[in-house]
């Protein structure tokens, strides 16, 4: 648990910066200078290829999303279990989004409507229900180096870190609950850390899970349904 420990601190200083704002973590990946040009394979990793072929470079944009709809998330905490997480997305305003968010786990609901401009969206989204999730899995401060960058299957790009260098892989693109994703890997010093499947038409992820030292996932979260408005 020291890994999430670690991650919640950090997260915990993002807000913060947030505060006075975050459009300076939005898009200011770390230099790609050195991201791979691989041709990469679109399967989901099972054989399958039922996501489309990427015919061109997609950029990531947290919360790009235009049209209103409900996400439904599975979540999975080592200690807490399984629970349910719903971001039901009410109305979109230029920049302003209005959400509901509800997060069921051991038999108990707590549920949080907010209106907030996208530039906001990930300092917001940090409080309310189920936030914990988010910002542990999807969208971690180690996910800032996604954040602009290409995603073509097979890119790689590093950047320093606390910790070490921190290797980021777009490794597969697949289909999960009907929306395509890119998966990408997060590494330290060659141990996968955390991995997310992202789609940019979408601004989020459709799954995200982090692992502690020891190859244990220890929190989780997967896109099970979704419905456009």
């Amino acid at each position: 648990m020291r890994r999430v420990t670690l991650t919640l601190a950090v997260a915990a200083l993002v807000v913060l910066a947030g505060c006075t704002g975050i459009s300076s973590h939005l898009g200011n990946a770390p230099d790609a200078g050195s991201a791979g040009s691989g041709s990469g394979d679109n399967s989901n990793g099972d054989g399958s290829n039922d996501a489309p072929d990427a015919s061109e470079d997609d950029a990531f944009t947290p919360f790009a999303f235009q049209h209103s709809g409900t996400y439904t998330y599975e979540t999975y905490d080592e200690e807490d279990g399984t629970g349910k997480l719903v971001w039901d997305i009410r109305s979109i305003d230029g920049e302003n989004i209005t959400m509901r968010s509800s997060f069921t786990n051991q038999g108990e609901t707590q549920s949080k409507t907010a209106t907030f401009t996208r530039e906001d969206a990930l300092v917001q989204l940090a409080f309310m229900p189920g936030g914990q999730y988010l910002m542990t899995t999807m969208f971690s401060p180690s996910a800032n180096g996604i954040y602009g960058n290409d995603f073509r299957v097979g890119n790689t790009w590093t950047s320093p870190s606390s910790q070490g260098t921190m290797t980021y892989e777009i490794t597969k693109q697949r289909t999960i609950a009907g929306i395509s994703c890119y998966d990408a890997e997060i590494r330290i010093n060659g141990s996968v850390f955390t991995d997310a499947c992202y789609s940019p038409d979408h601004g989020t992820a459709m799954y995200g899970v982090i692992y502690d030292e020891d190859g244990t996932k220890v929190r989780e979260m997967k896109l099970i349904a979704y419905e456009r408005k």
